[in-house]
């Protein structure tokens, strides 16, 4: 197993594409793991010098996109980058996906990390359903385009479809293309044991945000606070073991956004959980263990303003997790 960041980490730090690879080295990291905040250009030439600078450093480089859903506002920098490096994105989301995975091609990822909706895509009303059956039809087509690039796509855990869904998708979807980004704090937002989910997820695991939360108490239930991988509550040296056995060769993506005020999960709200799945008794339990005795913080803190305040406290938890991750995972990142 390798040691990386998601790209993500630095989004409020103002560098590009060949500045995260630079910060990555400075870090001693492996790698990276891309989303598309750093990106301003799709065009071969700059993709072609990302991937010389990765390359240069002996660093690992996988890519991902938005969302898979063209409506979806996670789809549209990448519809904007692709437009302007000369692709037609008048086209089926399938296409959007294939699109995508070309561009990963490019970098040298053997992977496309994606994602469907976000942790607001419930509580806006979406039909899941209807969703998942959209999510089966675009995948199945991009995944067939995966097979003959040899790629594969790896749809992460982003607190729309819960891990079950995601595995039934997985199964209906039914290719050799397909698997997992686990993001091991997203598993939170289930609420069930993150351990059992991981479980879930870890014979498909392609590659991993590795990424903490503390769980505190709010008066309408609970809230997940953003924090350096050793300050949170979910056992991350017991998911690492458990990938590692599945998936040595996988790469553990640190993952920081500690700009971002806690996210809440109002399970005391009478219209909860007719948008959220109940979890198993067992699994909510695990939750309310570790918040039953907190004081009940009556209001949550903002988010941080974008830019250096932000990079600040995040390059701080991205320095402390990248040294809690060698300290505590030992010979499982090499």
């Amino acid at each position: 197993m390798k040691l990386g960041m998601d790209s993500y980490s630095s989004r409020n730090s103002g560098l590009d594409p060949v500045g995260v690879i630079g910060l990555a080295a400075e870090l001693g990291l492996d790698g990276v793991l891309f989303e598309l905040s750093p990106f301003n250009s799709f065009r071969d030439e700059d993709l072609a010098a990302i991937r010389r600078a990765a390359e240069a450093r002996g660093l690992y480089l996988e890519m991902g996109m938005g969302s898979i859903f063209s409506w979806h506002p996670m789809a549209e920098k990448g519809k904007q980058l692709l437009a302007e490096a000369g692709y037609d994105v008048a086209v089926s989301d399938a296409k959007l996906v294939i699109y995508h995975l070309e561009i990963a091609r490019k970098l040298g990822s053997p992977i496309l990390r994606l994602v469907g909706g976000n942790l607001f895509t419930r509580d806006e009303g979406h039909d899941m359903g209807a969703l998942a059956d959209q999510a089966v039809a675009v995948l199945r087509e991009s995944c067939r385009a995966a097979e003959d690039m040899g790629l594969r796509i790896a749809m992460e855990n982003h607190a729309d479809f819960t891990v079950r869904e995601l595995a039934s998708i997985l199964a209906r979807v039914a290719s050799p293309a397909l698997g997992f980004t686990v993001d091991c704090a997203n598993l939170a937002f289930d609420l069930d044991d993150p351990l059992r989910l991981a479980r879930i997820m870890a014979p498909y695991a392609l590659t991993t945000h590795f990424k903490n939360y503390r769980i505190i108490r709010t008066p309408n239930g609970l809230a997940l606070e953003n924090c350096s991988l050793g300050e949170g509550e979910i056992d991350l040296a017991a998911i690492a073991r458990l990938l590692a056995e599945h998936k040595p060769e996988i790469n553990l993506n640190i993952e920081i956004h500690s700009q971002f005020a806690p996210f809440t999960l109002d399970i005391l709200e009478p219209t909860f959980f007719q948008r959220h799945p109940p979890p198993p008794g067992d699994g909510l339990a695990w939750y309310l263990q570790r918040a039953w005795e907190k004081p009940v913080l009556g209001a949550l803190p903002d988010n941080l303003p974008d830019g250096q305040p932000s990079w600040q406290l995040e390059r701080e938890h991205l320095e402390a997790s990248a040294r809690w991750a060698r300290e505590q995972l030992g010979m499982q990142v090499v």
